[in-house]
């Protein structure tokens, strides 16, 4: 694999990496909303979840997911026999290399894929959480600076899946605020052409939580080692009410 700054040689690999099942998704989303609602009961000292800001919901819902709810049961699927760690903020490589401190911001690695053929670093539920309110406009922060990073190939580009989480304030929702933004032609090409959102039967939805929905989007870029066009990817969308 020649990409700046790898200098030791590794197994072969194939492009994409195999699907992540949609059920360990739909678990994940559960599992945020759980810790969602232990942020609302019982918060950690000094942190309100209506007035916190991206970096500390986020550092929150790390903490939450890898030291309780990963090893509590109290969410039915996920636990350590489906899942290594979360980590935040983790530096990984672009595609080409030619960016190799990228951090997203959560990256759900998974267990019982070691045998298969992959780039281990890169093998996992890549998640970029954003802000969705009056403050931080969809189209600048939530496509621009998350939907983006997955067409791009900055981040999940050995991956079929991506994974978005939105901290969703002022009543904002999926059909009325990102649908009309993934179609409008100011964005529409360097979003990956995507389709309108679709939402997914049989997720967890309340008045708390959306359904999760996916689109699909192309990528432009070229996986390294001759690996051909980098296929679509398929994002899911996890939208919380941060009020």
């Amino acid at each position: 694999m020649s990409i700046p700054g790898f200098f030791t040689a590794i197994p072969r690999y194939r492009l994409p990496h195999p699907s992540i099942p949609v059920r360990l998704v739909f678990t994940l989303h559960v599992a945020l909303a759980k810790a969602f609602e232990l942020l609302r009961s019982d918060p950690p000292p000094g942190f309100t979840l209506a007035s916190a800001k991206e970096d500390e919901i986020t550092r929150q819902l790390q903490w939450i997911l890898e030291n309780r709810l990963l090893r509590s049961n109290e969410v039915t699927g996920f636990d350590t026999r489906r899942v290594k760690n979360i980590i935040r903020a983790p530096e990984v490589s672009n595609y080409d290399g030619q960016h190799p401190a990228k951090k997203p911001d959560l990256v759900v690695f998974l267990l019982k894929r070691e045998s298969l053929s992959i780039l281990h670093s890169q093998d996992g539920l890549f998640a970029e959480c954003k802000p969705v309110d009056q403050s931080h406009p969809i189209g600048q922060h939530y496509c621009d600076s998350g939907i983006r990073r997955f067409v791009d190939g900055d981040y999940g580009w050995a991956m079929k899946e991506g994974l978005l989480i939105a901290y969703v304030r002022d009543g904002r929702t999926i059909q009325q605020d990102l649908a009309p933004v993934l179609a409008s032609e100011l964005r529409h090409a360097q979003l990956g052409r995507p389709a309108p959102p679709e939402r997914l039967q049989g997720s967890l939805a309340s008045d708390r939580v959306e359904a999760l929905h996916t689109t699909e989007h192309r990528r432009a870029f070229s996986w390294p080692e001759n690996c051909g066009q980098a296929c679509p990817i398929h994002l899911f969308h996890s939208w919380h009410d941060c009020t």
